[in-house]
């Protein structure tokens, strides 16, 4: 391309790569434009990559990619990826468990300049602590550890919106149906006994039902609480993730417990399905969209300049939609 126009390549790189202190004829420029439209020339990144030292790809780690909370979590950090130039290669914790070869090979090959890690609770939380001291990276929807920061939601917040709606319906037997154990979980369960407090209802700890993040979890844990006999004066459900809430809803209607005529049921998190179950499910929505952008731009302070300090994301701030999940007593 350079012969082409006839100038040297390092003044065709110059002029291509913006350089401001670039003094050239009007003549010129327009020879080597004419020449990249004539060659249809594309810019190659990824040597430009290799001279920055950047491979300018980020992995991805969710607890299970398939899991429909995270659409909006992904697409934030797309979008704020894009801006800097980046892209995602998504990787499944839960296969990552089974087989770190891939991803391990990744990172030893720096094949990736960092890591978005979610799914850090439970015995899944040492694979992500190694993953995290190897390159930099972020605790998505988590407190950091050591080696990374974590940006967070508001949990408690959420919970506390959930169960105070229940409770100004006229509830007063509220159950709560936990998530996997880990920060998300225990900050939600925590909001949950906030909103109990705060008006003077005592906390019942045969209300709390171990549960976990999937829908399986949801209609194992509330299938074989109510078989126990342990749930029959309850008159509403707080779930910690929507998603948990599809297999309480099944586990209910199992039962014959009707929604909302016998109990009412909130979930947390605000994800495609809510408005097309039967009942549609009230929920409380959290910046999932947010959560992944401010994810992309906390490692991108890590890349440049070292770990940084925790974030949580507090605006917006948790939103209830009521929908027909629920109903006053």
């Amino acid at each position: 391309m350079a012969a082409r126009a006839g100038v040297s390549p390092g003044l065709v790189s110059r002029l291509l790569n913006n350089d401001a202190s670039l003094t050239v004829r009007p003549e010129t420029r327009e020879a080597v434009l004419d020449a990249v439209r004539e060659l249809d020339y594309v810019p190659n990144s990824s040597a430009a990559s290799l001279r920055r030292n950047r491979t300018e790809a980020i992995g991805l780690v969710l607890d299970r990619v398939t899991n429909p909370v995270f659409t909006e979590v992904v697409h934030g950090a797309q979008e704020a990826a894009a801006e800097f130039g980046y892209g995602l290669l998504m990787a499944d914790a839960e296969e990552a468990e089974e087989d770190e070869t891939f991803l391990a090979g990744i990172i030893k090959s720096r094949r990736v300049d960092g890591l978005l890690l979610q799914g850090g609770y439970g015995p899944r939380a040492a694979m992500l602590q190694r993953y995290s001291e190897a390159i930099p990276s972020v605790i998505v929807n988590s407190t950091g550890n050591g080696a990374a920061s974590g940006v967070r939601l508001e949990d408690d917040a959420a919970a506390r919106v959930a169960t105070a709606h229940l409770l100004g319906l006229g509830h007063r037997n509220v159950a709560f149906v936990t998530g996997s154990p880990g920060a998300a979980s225990d900050a939600r369960q925590r909001g949950y006994e906030e909103a109990l407090t705060n008006v003077g209802l005592p906390l019942r700890p045969d209300l709390a039902i171990p549960g976990g993040w999937q829908a399986e979890d949801g209609m194992r844990a509330v299938r074989e609480w109510l078989r126990s006999g342990r749930g029959a004066d309850a008159d509403a459900y707080v779930v910690g993730t929507s998603v948990a809430a599809l297999g309480v809803l099944a586990a209910l209607a199992e039962a014959g417990v009707r929604v909302p005529d016998d109990v009412s049921v909130v979930g947390i998190h605000d994800p495609w399905f809510a408005p097309y179950v039967t009942p549609t499910l009230t929920t409380v929505a959290l910046p999932l969209f947010e959560l992944g952008r401010r994810s992309i731009l906390q490692l991108m302070t890590h890349l440049e300049s070292g770990k940084p300090p925790e974030a949580v994301i507090s605006d917006p701030a948790p939103r209830l939609i009521v929908r027909e999940s629920t109903r006053q007593r």
